[in-house]
């Protein structure tokens, strides 16, 4: 199973069928644990040893699985989470940073989360939402998240700021898209790529087209297409009357495609022989090979 596990494609079909499982089945009402319990909240609290006697197998007593320290009844889903099921090695542990890394090895099932991205920190978030709905929550797990008395550790105090913070980034991300919304594009090995603008391309509606820039984000790597607004007033000023109807053209974190007509909405980017241009580094000069977002 960590075998198959291991391979990109399997990992990444799988989770799939495990987010379209979750939702199909919900975990029932389960009676109140046994009493060790914290003091203040009447909540149960585990060591890692506790835990490890809920992992579902012969002579187990259940079937618990913890993500940020927070303990589940994940009885409902043993055909998933049980000896067998594709997502077993999740029981009985807190393996928090597989849910967003896909690696389900012995040194990718744990519960240290520093220094992962802001759409993985949002993910966790919405893990922990799935399961605080769907399933019973029965305590707490000593270690990382929380101390021996039920209460957030500094590292979780952490974590909520991780969380946070990757929901400004968010709002900012969505805010750029918004102003720059990305190109459409296709990709053909023997032609390049194509890169369009359209009133809804990148998925944001609007009432104009734009034409195709590289975009530069300080801090991003690479530049991304996005289809930039070419007349009227500039969009961090939308009612400034005294302008040059070059709507954000003037932005400095833009730059033109070489050899592209750049009155036009659409963009041919040849293939070079020391480039692999993909969708995913759409002419930013990436040396990268043709691949899917596999998160999940």
């Amino acid at each position: 199973m960590v075998a198959l596990m291991a391979n990109p494609t399997v990992r990444a079909a799988t989770m799939a069928i495990h987010n379209f499982f979750r939702d199909l089945y919900p975990a029932p009402k389960q009676p109140s644990s046994q009493p060790r319990k914290s003091k203040a909240k009447k909540e149960r609290l585990f060591t890692a040893d506790d835990l490890k006697k809920y992992d579902g197998k012969e002579g187990s007593k259940g079937l618990y699985l913890a993500i940020l320290g927070r303990v589940y009844n994940v009885k409902k889903g043993k055909d998933h989470y049980g000896p067998g099921g594709g997502y077993e090695f999740f029981a009985g542990r807190d393996g928090s940073r597989a849910f967003v890394s896909g690696d389900f090895t012995e040194e990718g099932l744990i519960d240290d989360i520093r220094g992962l991205t802001s759409t993985d920190y949002i993910g966790l978030n919405d893990w922990v939402k799935f399961y605080d709905k769907d399933y019973k929550y029965v305590g707490k797990l000593i270690g990382r998240f929380y101390d021996k008395n039920g209460d957030p550790t500094p590292y979780h105090t952490e974590v909520q700021k991780w969380i946070a913070e990757a929901y400004d980034v968010q709002d900012n991300d969505n805010q750029e898209k918004k102003m720059f919304p990305p190109c459409n594009s296709e990709w053909n090995p023997d032609t390049g790529s194509r890169v369009w603008c359209t009133k809804r391309s990148g998925g944001v509606a609007r009432d104009w087209v734009g034409v195709p820039r590289k975009l530069f984000n300080p801090g991003k790597g690479q530049p991304r297409c996005a289809c930039v607004k070419d007349s009227g007033p500039p969009s961090h000023d939308p009612t400034r009357t005294n302008h040059d109807n070059r709507g954000d053209l003037d932005n400095p974190n833009i730059l033109e495609y070489t050899d592209c007509p750049p009155d036009q909405p659409e963009c041919m980017i040849k293939p070079s022989p020391s480039l692999h241009l993909t969708p995913a580094c759409l002419a930013s000069q990436c040396n990268t090979k043709y691949s899917h977002d596999q998160k999940f």
